[in-house]
Formats: structure tokens, sequence, C-alpha cells
């Protein structure tokens, strides 16, 4: 028998709607409640998902004693108030990434979650997909050799809608935070959280937030990582892990389901998989039912040192968000 843990959904949005219907296939999860600032947005949520309680606030779904564990999937501006409030009532988290706003408000998350003892962890599905760890054991194995560049692509042209999370920056918008992450979390899991140096350009649109940006990393041993990202413009969201035998592949690399490896002289080897956040979420579980505080797969140090770096990042490309 596998214990069971149970679930709340703090946000009623997209995110929520796709987590849950994942979560549905993880073995040992039950989805107890969600919350939305609109009772009817979380009725609503409830009905399709076959959810037995809905609450028009998220004080009360953090206070539902019936619920071990909180994915909030909130806009990046709220993700640490939110964190908190779920913290302080004694449940553990899953916060979408980006985990804070800024290092600042993610230090502060992490020593609430210390202090309380309690499981959190940025959501990035992404570490968690088969054929993405199945990649990373091909770098691990040194199939490559040692891993000398990356370049890594994500960006997509939304619909011009200024008072929309992407480009409002009331809502902290722009392409860094919501999809940069993406190539930012793959570098970090290949050459270390903390470059040695960061160069990087963006266009600020007509709402002040980037709509596409483009980041070089170096790292101590001299490693390359060129990355974008952006919301206005069409990419390939391609991943090239390039080494000194050989290169992987991995199309659509956010939401891995192949990678292929190529070597001089050698038949490419493939791997593939299904994608999807049931992964991430069994993961969590088996954390929370071992008294993990924190996953090894996505560690709060790292997610603290790509925050700061995104930090950086921003301050190169002049973009400050209301409040900070």
């Amino acid at each position: 028998m596998v214990a069971l843990v149970r679930w709340g959904i703090l946000s009623a949005g997209l995110m929520a709607d796709r987590f849950v219907s994942d979560l549905r296939k993880t073995l040992g999860a039950e989805v107890v409640a969600v919350a939305s600032r609109s009772i009817q947005r979380a009725e609503a949520f409830a009905a399709k998902h076959r959810i037995s309680r809905a609450y028009g606030s998220y004080e009360a779904l953090a206070k539902d004693p019936d619920i071990d564990v909180i994915y909030v999937a909130t806009t990046h501006n709220f993700h640490k108030s939110h964190t908190l409030l779920c913290l302080e009532n004694g449940k553990h988290v899953l916060c979408e990434k980006p985990l804070a706003l800024n290092a600042i408000e993610a230090r502060q998350m992490i020593a609430c979650a210390g202090e309380k003892r309690l499981f959190l962890m940025q959501a990035m599905w992404s570490r968690f997909n088969p054929a993405y760890k199945c990649a990373m054991q091909w770098v691990k194995d040194g199939l490559i050799g040692e891993v000398r560049m990356l370049k890594a692509d994500l960006g997509f042209r939304a619909s011009w809608e200024p008072e929309h999370r992407l480009l409002n920056p009331a809502l902290a918008g722009g392409s860094i935070l919501d999809v940069g992450i993406y190539p930012l979390a793959l570098a970090s899991h290949l050459f270390g959280p903390k470059p040695s140096k960061i160069q990087a350009l963006a266009f600020l649109g007509a709402t002040g937030v980037d709509e596409q940006a483009g980041i070089m990393l170096q790292y101590p041993q001299g490693q390359l990582a060129l990355l974008s990202s952006a919301v206005q413009t069409r990419s390939p969201h391609n991943a090239f892990i390039l080494g000194a035998k050989g290169m992987i592949w991995i199309p659509m690399f956010w939401r891995a389901r192949l990678a292929i490896l190529w070597r001089p002289r050698k038949l490419p080897r493939i791997t593939w998989g299904s994608a999807g956040y049931q992964h991430e979420a069994a993961a969590v579980n088996q954390c929370i039912r071992e008294g993990k505080m924190e996953s090894a797969t996505v560690t709060l140090a790292e997610s603290l040192a790509m925050m700061e770096t995104m930090d950086q990042i921003r301050e190169k490309i002049g973009l400050k968000y209301p409040g900070e």
C-alpha cells in the first residue's frame, strides 16, 4: 500500500488545470480541495476535476486540516505571499516556477520552510520527465565527453493583451521569469547554478517587460551557455548539449518526449518517454512520505542561485518590477 498524500490546489487557472489532470495519474495522490479568489471559478474547477471542496479564499484552503501539500499556481508576483500563507498554516508547498519574484523573496520563503520544517520545492517538471533524465544520464556516463557548451531557446508569440500576466509588469511579466527559467535551469543542471560571467540583452516592449532576451553565461571551467527566451517571438524550443566527443539534441526540451545522442562514426541513440506533471508530483509525494524538506533533484540552494542569476540578468537589461 502507498501512503496517501492529500493535495490542495491554490489557483483555478490554466497551469492548475494541467497539473491536476496529470496528478490524477499519480498513485497515492488525492486532490482534496481547490481555491480561487472567485468562488464561482473554484466551483467550476472542482466540478470539472471531481474535487469535493471548493473555496473562495486562499486562506480557507491553507487552513483545511485534511490537506498535506499545496500546489501554488498563481502569478509570479504572488508566489511569495501565497507560499508563506501555506507554510505558516503547516502545509508543504510545491510552488510554480519561478520560486519567487527575486532572490530576497526566495530567501524568506526558504527560511520559513526551514523554521516550520516543511517541504518546499520550485516546480521544474522538466527534470522529472523520462527522456530528459535519460539525456542527463548520457552526460553523466561521459558519452559525449566533457560538456563545453549549451545552446537552448524557448520562445513563443502570445496574443497582444497588455493586461495579461505575460506582458503586465504588475504581474511580473516578461520572458525571462516565465520561460527563460527553463534554459537557465538546464544550464544550471549541466554546469552548476553559479555562472562566473553573465551577459544579457533584451527588447523591452510597450508595457516595459522583456518581450525577448538573449543571455550568455560563462562558467568557471570556460563552459558557455547561449540562451534565449521570448513571449512575442517564436523559436524552435531546442536544446543542444555540445561535448568533446558528441552532442545531445533534445527537441522541445522543456517538455521533452525525445532525446537524441549523436557521436562521430556511431549510430545515433534515441530515447523517448511520456512528458507530464505526474512525474514531478510523484517525486513530491515520495519526498513527503519520507519526511524530506526538499528535493535532491531541485534543491532549494539551486533554486535560490537561479533567482540570483535572474536578478543579475534583469539588472543588466534594466527590468525592475513594481515594488522592488
